[in-house]
């Protein structure tokens, strides 16, 4: 793959629009994965308060407590409220739970905010919105072509994330392809 082929990727085009301005709305699967990374020792979600603005829903953040996810920083986090009633009516409707319908109603079609989850029927419903939505591995290579995380970490996080089952063994190639193109850069430190 050369850099046009990146280029032309949608993750490269998510980069490109959220450079400057990320904000990422976290579901609470994505939470305890991150819970599941720290504990393994591949990812410290410490980092993310660091590099980009995270929001929830009250919804996730009674979630969050009730599970006791320790990735989460409430101080760290904007706490937001239902956004589109009509939206968070309709996902309860489909038999989404609180938490998920709360975090589609915050869904946005413009560049303003990205939802991150591991629900393949919640990234689809947001998918069909027109939303923003990527899974945990998306971000974490956003934050790679970002300089935050090292390929080789990246490298590492995609084969563990495979190993639970987290990422299909086509999003597994696709990831460790991308990942091939990035030059290792002295500058990514951060995870080394």
């Amino acid at each position: 793959m050369n850099h046009d082929a990146i280029k032309s990727s949608k993750i490269y085009k998510i980069i490109v629009i959220y450079y400057n301005n990320m904000i990422f709305i976290i579901d609470t699967c994505t939470w305890l994965k991150l819970d599941l990374l720290n504990e393994n020792q591949a990812f410290n979600p410490n980092y993310l308060y660091e590099w980009i603005e995270i929001e929830i829903t009250h919804q996730i953040l009674k979630e969050l407590e009730y599970f006791n996810c320790n990735s989460f920083q409430k101080e760290k986090t904007k706490i937001i409220p239902i956004e589109n009633e009509k939206i968070y009516q309709n996902a309860l409707t489909v038999n989404f739970d609180d938490a998920d319908a709360s975090l589609l109603s915050c869904g946005k079609t413009s560049s303003t905010s990205i939802i991150v989850s591991e629900d393949g029927l919640l990234l689809e419903y947001a998918r069909i919105h027109n939303y923003f939505a990527i899974q945990l591995i998306d971000l974490l290579q956003i934050l790679t072509n970002k300089g935050f995380i090292a390929p080789r970490n990246l490298y590492h996080l995609t084969k563990l994330l495979r190993e639970l089952d987290n990422i299909t063994k086509k999003k597994e190639k696709e990831i460790l392809k991308y990942r091939l193109q990035l030059p290792e850069d002295e500058l990514s430190w951060k995870l080394n």
